[in-house]
C-alpha cells in the first residue's frame, strides 16, 4: 500500500475506534432518554438542537472548510487564519442568539420548549470554538486527537445524563448538562491543538477580508447543506406538534449515528483529495482514489440500507420502546436515504476539494428550496393519511437526496467513475436484495440473529458475485489490523507516530 493509502488507513482506523465508542455512548444515552421522558421530550431536544444548527451555520460561515484545506495545503497559515475565525464567529453568535430570539416570539412553542431552546443555545457556543479546532486538526491530519476530545465529551455528557436521569430530572436540566459536555470537548481539542502548534491571537484586517471573502463558497455549501438537514424537524414542529417531531427525532437521530462510516472515511479522504489537487491536479492517483471510495461507500451502503428497511420496527422497540413505534416506519424510509446519503457526502466533498464548491452550492440550494415545498405537501398527507407526518419528513428527505445524488454524479469529471463502478453498485445491490430477503424472514426472531445472518449472507454473496478486487482485500485487511491493534490497546507506538 502507498504512503497515501496508509495515512488514509491510519486516520480512519482511529476515527473508527473513537466513533464506535462514541456511537455506544449516545445510544445508550438516546435509549433511556425517550424511555424515561417520552417522546415529547425527544422532539424538543432535537427540535433544540436542529434550530442551532440553523442558526451556527452563519456563525460557521464555512470557515471551518476554508481551516482545514488551507492548513493541509500549508500548515503555516493557521496562525494568520485562527484568530480571525474566532473573532468572527464570537461576534456572529451574539447576533445569531438575537434572531433565536425573535424566532421564539412568532411561533406557538411551550415554554418549556423555549426553555430548551435557549439553554441548548448557550452550549453552542462551545460547539462554535469546537469546531474551528477540530478544522484546524483535520488539516494537520491529527485525527487521534478529534477523537479523544469526542469520546471524553460523549462519557461526560452520557453518564452526567443517565445520572440525572435516574435521579428524576427532567429535560431542562439535561439540557444544561449539555454545556457542560461541550466544555469539555473544547477544552481537550484546544490543549492538544496548542501543543502541537502554540496558538498565537492575531488580526489584521487584510487578512480578515481574504478570510471572509474565501469562506463565502463554503458558507453557502454550508448555509444550504444545514438549513436542508434541520429543515424538516422545524417544519414538522410547526405544522404538527412536539410529539410528532419526536418520532422523526428518534429515527433521524439513529439515521445521523449510521452517518458515522463516511464521515469517518471522509475526514480522512478530504484533507488528502485537498493536497492531491494542488499538488497533482487532475492525476491518476487521485481519479483511482474517488473510484476505491464510491466503491467502499457503496458496499458498506448498501447493506446497511436495506437491513434498516427490514428491521426498522423491531429495532426501534428494542431501543426506544413502545413509546416511539411510530418511529419505526419513518426509519425505514431512513434506509433508503442512508444509502444515498453516503455517495452524496462523497461527491460533495470531492466537488469542494477540486475548488468547485460554488456548482455544489446551487445543488444544496435547490435542494433545500425543494424541501419546503414538499414537506408542506407530505407531512400534512402522511399526518392526515397514517396518523403520522413524520413520514412525510422522510419522504421529502429521499427525494431531494436521490436528486443531489443524480446531481453529483452528473458533475464529477468525465471519466472520473467508470462502467467498472457502475458494474460493483450493481452486484452490490443484487447482494444487498439477496441479504434483504433473508432479514425480512427473519424479523420476528430475536434482532440479533437476522442481523448476524443477514451479515453472513451478504458476505458470501460478494464473494460468489465477486464484488470486491484482490488489491482492496488488501486495503481492507490493513483497515482491519489497524482497527483491532487499536480497540485492543496493544500499540508499540503512540497513535499517531506510525510510519
Amino acid at each position: 500500500m502507498n504512503e497515501t493509502g496508509k495515512t488514509i488507513a491510519k486516520n480512519a482506523s482511529v476515527l473508527m475506534v473513537s466513533q464506535l465508542i462514541t456511537w455506544g455512548l449516545t445510544l445508550t444515552l438516546m435509549i433511556f432518554l425517550p424511555r424515561i421522558l417520552g417522546a415529547k421530550a425527544v422532539g424538543q431536544f432535537h427540535l433544540a438542537n436542529s434550530i442551532w444548527a440553523i442558526a451556527g451555520v452563519f456563525a460557521i460561515f464555512g470557515m471551518d472548510l476554508l481551516l482545514t484545506k488551507e492548513i493541509a495545503r500549508d500548515p503555516e497559515k493557521m496562525a494568520d487564519i485562527f484568530s480571525i475565525v474566532l473573532l468572527f464567529r464570537s461576534l456572529m453568535f451574539v447576533i445569531g442568539f438575537g434572531f433565536v430570539w425573535l424566532f421564539t416570539r412568532f411561533v406557538n412553542y411551550e415554554a418549556e420548549t423555549i426553555q430548551v431552546i435557549f439553554i441548548i443555545g448557550i452550549s453552542y457556543f462551545f460547539v462554535l470554538f469546537s469546531g474551528a479546532h477540530r478544522a484546524a486538526l483535520q488539516g494537520l491530519e491529527r485525527m487521534e486527537y478529534i477523537s479523544l476530545a469526542d469520546i471524553v465529551g460523549k462519557a461526560v455528557m452520557t453518564i452526567g445524563g443517565l445520572i440525572l436521569l435516574f435521579l428524576g430530572q427532567g429535560i431542562i436540566v439535561i439540557s444544561a448538562f449539555v454545556i457542560a459536555a461541550n466544555i469539555v470537548n473544547y477544552l481537550v481539542q484546544f490543549y492538544f491543538l496548542h501543543k502541537l502548534q502554540p496558538i498565537r491571537f492575531r488580526f489584521s484586517w487584510p487578512m480578515a477580508k481574504w478570510v471572509v471573502r474565501s469562506s463565502v463558497p463554503y458558507f453557502m455549501v454550508g448555509v444550504f447543506a444545514v438549513i436542508y438537514l434541520q429543515l424538516d424537524i422545524v417544519i414538522i414542529s410547526l405544522l404538527v406538534n412536539e410529539e410528532v417531531t419526536g418520532w422523526y427525532a428518534a429515527a433521524d437521530r439513529l439515521f445521523g449515528t449510521l452517518l458515522f462510516v463516511p464521515s469517518i472515511f471522509i475526514t480522512s479522504v478530504f484533507p488528502v483529495l485537498s493536497r492531491m489537487h494542488v499538488t497533482e491536479g487532475q492525476s491518476e492517483s487521485m481519479g483511482k482514489l474517488m473510484r476505491k471510495s464510491f466503491d467502499f461507500l457503496t458496499l458498506l451502503s448498501i447493506p446497511m440500507g436495506l437491513g434498516i428497511i427490514a428491521i426498522s420496527q423491531p429495532l426501534v422497540v428494542l431501543l426506544f420502546g413502545e413509546n416511539l413505534i411510530e418511529s419505526g416506519p419513518v426509519l425505514a424510509v431512513m434506509g433508503i436515504v442512508l444509502i444515498l446519503t453516503y455517495q452524496n457526502i462523497l461527491l460533495g466533498r470531492f466537488i469542494i476539494s477540486v475548488d468547485r464548491q460554488n456548482t455544489w452550492t446551487v445543488v444544496m440550494a435547490v435542494a433545500t428550496i425543494a424541501t419546503i415545498p414538499l414537506d408542506l405537501l407530505l407531512v400534512p398527507w402522511c399526518q392526515n393519511t397514517f396518523g403520522n407526518g413524520a413520514i412525510g419528513g422522510g419522504l421529502s428527505f429521499a427525494i431531494t437526496e436521490g436528486g443531489m445524488m443524480v446531481a453529483g454524479l452528473f458533475l464529477l469529471p468525465r471519466g472520473l467513475l467508470s462502467w467498472q463502478n457502475g458494474w460493483t453498485a450493481v452486484r452490490t445491490l443484487l447482494a444487498g436484495l439477496g441479504m434483504m430477503a433473508v432479514v425480512w424472514f427473519l424479523r420476528d426472531a430475536f434482532i440479533a440473529i437476522p442481523i448476524a445472518v443477514g451479515a453472513i449472507v451478504y458476505l458470501l454473496l460478494i464473494v460468489v458475485l465477486r464484488v470486491v478486487p484482490k488489491e482492496d482485500w488488501v486495503l481492507i485487511r490493513d483497515l482491519a489490523q489497524r482497527f483491532l491493534i487499536r480497540l485492543r490497546g496493544r500499540k508499540s507506538k503512540p497513535v499517531g507516530l506510525e510510519g
